[in-house]
């Protein structure tokens, strides 16, 4: 008995810290989380199709799915969430991207109107980064 409660007095502050690390992942930046819905028609993840087509971002296990990709101007790019825990995609570097955080099963779409290379992050998550390769 007095083995189980050694136990139990180890698990709690592991488990309690764990809660509070999944809990910081989902916590909101007080913008609004409206999210447009993915396109019924859409390229496989990383393609580039015809001037129409869009391309699709899986947001699942913490990455972005594919991580770089390559588009045409004004070919739209939707980024899809899959992971359980809140994103956004923020550009770093190259045309403008800032979508509100949002949850699993929402998306948000961004249509790039100029060449060249777009760098974008999650900025919840260090390390969830990706590159869009912009050509004419």
């Amino acid at each position: 008995m007095r083995r189980t409660t050694k136990l139990r007095l180890l698990l709690l502050p592991a488990l309690l810290l764990g809660l509070l690390l999944l809990a910081g992942c989902g916590g909101g930046s007080g913008r609004s989380t409206t999210s447009t819905t993915a396109p019924s028609t859409s390229a496989q993840p990383g393609t580039t199709g015809g001037a129409g087509a869009g391309v699709q971002v899986e947001m699942r296990g913490i990455q972005y799915a594919p991580r770089r990709l390559t588009v045409r101007v004004g070919q739209q790019i939707t980024w899809v969430n899959e992971d359980a825990v809140r994103h956004d995609v923020q550009s770093t570097a190259g045309e403008k991207i800032a979508s509100p955080l949002f949850g699993k099963g929402a998306s948000f779409s961004f249509t790039p109107m100029q060449a060249g290379a777009i760098a974008y992050l999650c900025s919840v998550h260090p390390g969830m980064d990706g590159t869009i390769v912009v050509t004419k």
